[in-house]
């Protein structure tokens, strides 16, 4: 709910207007004129109200009493004058939120502690299961979780939206100390959520959104959502407190991966921030290695040594290297989009099922990952499903305009730094022995690649090592033809004329009408 600044002047004089109608009309006022100065929080009003003796506990549409907004305002004096009036403290709204609940939210630890002395119920719950402590977990006063358990609070309650905990919130929020006192009250560390429901969470008019934690997926522990968010601290609690290091979540994502997975695209032109939340991440995988994490393991379809390729983290490669991370492990699933998926749709798009770490780092241009898989024995030869084979991937071959090789959406008009890290990439390949003429399941060859970049280098590199300029693909294309006649590729037209014209001089086949 929005606090809305008012101006308590002009709220009186509207409220005695009220008043006055409203005696002339009924005889006396009732308790939801009470409610409603409590809500404006004008005390003139408040202090008639009550010395006129209203009733209390008179709910609104929504069943909120006086004590409701008072707790919401965070209002003591007027809170302990409604309870010596009467007031009830486990009053519920029509969502089941109580005045201890909104306490909570606002982590305030003085309402909080007079609510329970006034008889509030600690384990009371809103409808969607959500309690006063996961509120307070939430927030991260520690007083107020304190409290809260002392007074009865259920510490392994789940509400009912995701089946998360209060210590899985804590640990979200990074609230170090909440998430000790809950484990020092028996918090489970080993509590899972189920696997992932599309139902929508139901937002109350006070609490917001049931779930506090980004990116909420099935199979959950509070140690998946430390490494999902790089919160060392609390993942260093749990550990200590018996959770698995290796933990993973419903779709095989172990923590070690969540950890890379959700650190954010490193580009030429990052902000500022997602650098910040890159280096988070990368040092919470380095703190799983740490204790004992597995690189090898690839329940997701994937190993954490794919993920640090993808995600940049070049100075992680050698450490999950030296822990015994399989430099040829193979693709088993897409590796999640870094960004909006658009491809080549052109109905060739590589198919990346198969692929090793050093694939991909050959497709990113990734040249240093490149060369610290190679020493501990990656294969360069090894293709995916479809045989697209490394040198295909690092000419271009599933380069789309507008964006760069991470899937980062640019529109950048000079590409010149792909085209420069495409070169490296492709040249080490070369002398790795890939085959230059090797064609994938859609008859593309690494020259395909260079033209889609629309580079007379990289088509000048490839002809240089003996490139067959007038292979054809699967739709009977040539690279001449793509470069000169052009195809729609990514939802628009192109055309890429210095690479068809270096085509042509170099001897391509030119007797397709143009």
């Amino acid at each position: 709910m929005t606090r809305i600044p008012v101006k308590t002047s002009a709220l009186s004089a509207a409220v005695a207007v009220f008043l006055l109608s409203a005696t002339d009309a009924h005889g006396a006022p009732d308790g939801r004129d009470l409610t409603e100065a409590v809500k404006a929080r004008d005390v003139q009003a408040v202090r008639e109200l009550l010395r006129q003796r209203v009733d209390v506990n008179t709910p609104l549409a929504d069943k909120t009493t006086p004590l409701h907004w008072a707790s919401h305002w965070d209002d003591l004096d007027t809170a302990t004058t409604l309870l010596r009036a009467g007031a009830r403290a486990n009053a519920a709204d029509d969502d089941g939120t109580t005045p201890l609940l909104l306490a909570s939210v606002n982590g305030s630890a003085p309402m909080v502690r007079m609510l329970l002395e006034a008889g509030a119920d600690a384990a009371l719950a809103r409808r969607t299961g959500v309690t006063p402590l996961m509120m307070a977990a939430r927030t991260g006063n520690v007083e107020v979780v304190r409290a809260l358990l002392d007074h009865g609070a259920a510490v392994n309650a789940r509400e009912s939206t995701h089946g998360q905990t209060a210590l899985m919130w804590a640990v979200a929020q990074n609230h170090t100390a909440s998430v000790q006192a809950l484990l020092d009250r028996g918090a489970d560390v080993h509590a899972r959520t189920p696997p992932r429901r599309t139902r929508t969470a139901v937002s109350g008019q006070f609490a917001g959104s049931e779930c506090c934690l980004p990116n909420c997926v099935g199979g959950f522990t509070a140690l998946l959502f430390a490494a999902q968010q790089g919160h060392i601290e609390p993942a260093r609690l749990l550990l200590a407190s018996g959770a698995d290091v290796n933990d993973t979540a419903a779709d095989g994502s172990s923590a070690l991966v969540l950890a890379i997975d959700s650190a954010p695209v490193v580009s030429e032109r990052v902000a500022r921030n997602a650098l910040a939340s890159h280096a988070l991440q990368e040092a919470m995988a380095r703190f799983l290695l740490e204790r004992g994490a597995d690189p090898t393991l690839h329940g997701s379809g994937r190993t954490a040594l794919h993920s640090a390729v993808q995600r940049k983290m070049s100075r992680l490669v050698p450490l999950l290297l030296e822990r015994g991370a399989a430099p040829n492990a193979r693709l088993e699933r897409r590796l999640p989009s870094l960004s909006r998926d658009v491809g080549l749709q052109n109905g060739l798009d590589v198919n990346t099922i198969g692929a090793t770490p050093f694939w991909l780092a050959a497709s990113y241009g990734d040249v240093e990952s490149m060369r610290l898989l190679l020493k501990s024995g990656a294969d360069p030869t090894l293709s995916t499903s479809d045989h697209t084979t490394t040198r295909m991937v690092a000419a271009g071959l599933d380069f789309v305009d507008g964006e760069d090789k991470y899937g980062v959406r640019t529109f950048d008009q000079d590409i010149s730094h792909l085209v420069s890290r495409a070169r490296e990439a492709v040249a080490l390949c070369l002398d790795q022995g890939v085959d230059v003429n090797g064609a994938n399941d859609n008859g593309q060859t690494a020259l395909f690649g260079a033209v889609y970049m629309g580079s007379p280098a990289l088509v000048q590199l490839l002809a240089d090592h003996g490139a067959r300029l007038d292979a054809k693909n699967k739709k009977g294309q040539t690279p001449w033809t793509v470069a000169a006649i052009g195809e729609y590729r990514a939802g628009s037209f192109f055309t890429k004329k210095d690479a068809a014209d270096l085509l042509e001089q170099l001897g391509a086949d030119t007797s397709v009408p143009r």
